[in-house]
């Protein structure tokens, strides 16, 4: 019999745990997310009381359970938790994670009660479960209620506005957080679709490859010249406002511009960025690595719960879900030894880093625990990188370098400006050197600024005469605004205060998920559905896709977190009066807007085509409007067909072959949907299996190693001949 029970979220880190409390009688059990959840009869909870109704899943369809239903879970728990000494409720270090444990508790008898204790841990190391035993505590019950008060407005704004959206505009779900990004996707198209561009020029003198002169003043001599603007801070330049003023100016020119002053070199520095929290690791995993924020999360999930090395599974950072840039006295005196012996004295910086003063969320800190970073500082990428996978060594590198470099010295360089005179029009250039390297020792891969610029200084003499290479006046034009990608969305979400570390990879993925907007490159564009959506949500609902508000409400969960707030009063008393008025007029004013037409009919039934979305994928195709009656589907993104030599076994017609609308190769008959032939492909394009699935005989299937399939397994009739 075990000694003790320690239950975590996740079975995956049984086995890193495992290895560390081997010889202290534990056994360890996996709650594999919630055991309870609220029922989806209604909406999951008393409507005047916002009691919750909770209920336990008995269903073992869930891949994620392992073969268990949640019911099994539970009484496999209860049992052991009837055996143990003591029980540790160690699920993960958030308001989520507190609530699993509560609701653990709360299915255990009372004597097993009085045994159980709630420990944390940011990551899954020997020392920090060693000192979380040694310091277990009572489940914090106001971090509970704020996770329940979340899943209560969650469900409260989410089912009602989802049902409307449905019933009203054929739209297919909204939400309370994630339509706020739906929402600044569509501002920023209106920003762009508002733009106005705006034409500038400028004088550019080329001495050579590396030295461009830069015009800082005009001969006020000379007339007609329209300048635009004109900075007076050092390294700004002059812009015209027409190509014939630059022209003046370039013909007033002789062919030497003499140097007049060189400036004292200045010195100027560059820190090194805060550690990692979740929303800056995804946008610079985004960013830096092309990823999505999807593959962001779940690499990191793996390096923070454990990958085997070497036979032995072995946890690579902490916790990755946080708003902390926190960075734990052990952790700090570790990484201080390793950049002492590895690069030298010099290369450390003694530093401490709290809560990030760079956003509007500074001091609404939820789940603030501790900056995302390495176990080990010793654990260095390269010597990883032949034992973990390519992803994993891309996102451990990142996470690493931006660990370490924190807690280096500054990157140092000298500044130094030139300035030259042409016939009273006063240029400059300048030279930059890199003085010492510091954090950019390690970090200079992941950065694309403030390189050096050398334009052979040394040999520069004031009095000294150059002659350009080429003079020209150059057209610019202003640009609008950058369409959002999944990195910029997340900060922007994250400055405004809005988002959350568990919110992030839903509320960037909702806008495609949902069909309101799609992807071009890597940037969102709002698609008919998400604008019609917006725009009537925005006039009914306006606080409900209010930043501020939304802002204000995450507050009101961080309030009930940290201090006494009663989470039911404020949503009682404050939110659900308003929202439930507003529900109303809705319902009774917003027009009913059908789906979009395409402007052509069905080949089938004739009825008219629509836009529809794939509840599946989120992605639009153009189906009959008398769907469920009618089937016919089209995917205009889908590349076209490739039209074979090989004729249909069934009705003689050239095969084609296609993408179906996961993206997966198939061969199918060039006469769909008459004729239902299909003939599947692997992704090598070797043909694996072959199919009838007309009307008659959808199941009846034929595997081959062959392009042709065994004649004495199914016979296939021509039509007409028996």
């Amino acid at each position: 019999m075990s000694k003790n029970l320690l239950i975590i979220e996740s079975p995956n880190k049984i086995e890193t745990i495992g290895k560390y409390l081997k010889d202290d009688g534990f056994k360890i059990m996996a709650t594999i997310g919630h055991i309870r959840d609220l029922t989806t009869r209604g909406m999951g909870f008393d409507e005047k009381t916002l009691e919750p109704k909770w209920i336990i899943s008995s269903s073992k369809k869930n891949k994620d359970n392992f073969g268990k239903s949640k019911q099994e879970i539970i009484n496999e728990i209860k049992d052991e938790a009837s055996k143990a000494e003591n029980v540790y409720l160690a699920t993960d270090p958030d308001r989520e994670g507190e609530a699993i444990s509560w609701h653990v508790y709360e299915v255990l008898n009372d004597k097993d009660k009085a045994k159980t204790f709630r420990i944390t841990f940011n990551e899954i190391t020997k020392d920090a479960i060693v000192e979380a035993l040694k310091n277990p505590r009572k489940i914090d019950i106001r971090w509970v209620q704020s996770q329940f008060a979340r899943r209560i407005l969650d469900r409260l704004v989410g089912y009602r506005l989802s049902k409307l959206v449905r019933q009203k505009l054929h739209g297919t779900s909204a939400g309370r957080v994630q339509t706020i990004a739906l929402k600044f996707i569509y501002d920023r198209e209106k920003l762009i679709e508002a733009f106005k561009e705006t034409k500038w020029w400028t004088l550019d003198a080329m001495i050579d490859a590396e030295a461009k002169l830069i015009l800082r003043e005009v001969n006020k001599k000379l007339k007609n010249v329209r300048i635009k603007q004109i900075e007076e801070e050092q390294g700004s330049g002059v812009d015209f406002q027409d190509p014939d003023s630059a022209q003046i100016v370039k013909d007033s020119l002789g062919k030497d511009f003499k140097i007049y002053s060189i400036d004292d070199p200045k010195e100027y520095h560059n820190n090194p960025k805060d550690p990692y929290k979740t929303s800056t690791l995804q946008q610079d995993a985004i960013n830096k690595l092309g990823w999505n924020v999807g593959r962001v999360t779940v690499i990191a999930q793996h390096l923070y719960e454990g990958i085997k090395i070497n036979g032995e599974h072995t946890a690579l950072i902490s916790y990755p879900r946080t708003d902390s840039i926190r960075i734990a006295d052990t952790f700090a005196a570790s990484a201080k030894k390793f950049i002492i012996s590895k690069y030298g004295e010099k290369y450390y910086q003694a530093r401490t880093f709290g809560t990030s003063k760079k956003t509007n969320n500074a001091n609404n800190i939820q789940d603030a625990h501790e900056a995302i970073r390495v176990i080990d500082p010793y654990s260095t990428p390269e010597k990883l990188k032949p034992l973990i996978s390519r992803d994993e060594y891309a996102l451990y590198k990142l996470i690493w370098a931006r660990t370490i470099a924190a807690f280096m010295t500054q990157a140092i360089y000298e500044n130094t400006i030139v300035r030259l005179n042409n016939n009273q029009n006063k240029f400059y250039t300048y030279n930059r050197r890199l003085l010492f390297d510091g954090y950019k020792k390690i970090y200079q891969h992941y950065e694309d600024h403030e390189v050096e610029h050398d334009i052979q200084l040394s040999k520069l003499k004031v009095g000294m005469n150059l002659q350009a290479k080429t003079i020209e006046v150059k057209e610019h034009t202003s640009m609008p605004p950058p369409r959002f990608n999944q990195a910029s969305l997340i900060k922007a979400l994250d400055e405004a205060g809005v988002g959350r570390p568990s919110t992030y990879r839903s509320m960037a993925n909702m806008a495609i998920e949902r069909g309101y907007a799609r992807l071009e490159g890597r940037a969102y564009v709002m698609l008919p559905l998400g604008n019609v959506v917006v725009k009537n949500l925005q006039e009914f609902f306006p606080e409900i896709l209010d930043k501020e508000f939304t802002k204000e409400m995450e507050a009101h969960l961080d309030d009930i977190a940290n201090s006494d707030e009663r989470w039911k009063e404020w949503i009682l008393d404050d939110f659900k009066p308003q929202f439930d008025k507003e529900m109303v007029k809705a319902e009774k004013t917003m027009e009913t807007i059908g789906p979009e037409k395409v402007g052509r009919n069905c080949p089938l039934c004739k009825k008219p085509l629509v836009y529809r979305v794939s509840k599946r994928t989120g992605t639009q195709f153009i189906g009959c409007s008398d769907f469920p009656k009618c089937k016919y589907a089209e995917f205009p993104n889908s590349p076209k067909p490739v039209l074979l030599d090989d004729k249909c076994p069934m009705c003689g017609k050239n095969l084609v072959q296609r993408l179906n609308r996961r993206g997966q190769s198939f061969i199918g008959c060039s006469g769909y949907p008459a004729c239902h032939y299909i003939r599947k492909v692997d992704k090598n394009g070797k043909i694996i299996e072959f199919k009838n699935t007309d009307s008659k005989n959808k199941n009846t299937k034929i595997k081959s190693k062959n392009v042709k399939p065994k004649k004495k397994t199914t016979k296939i009739k021509a039509k007409g001949k028996k």
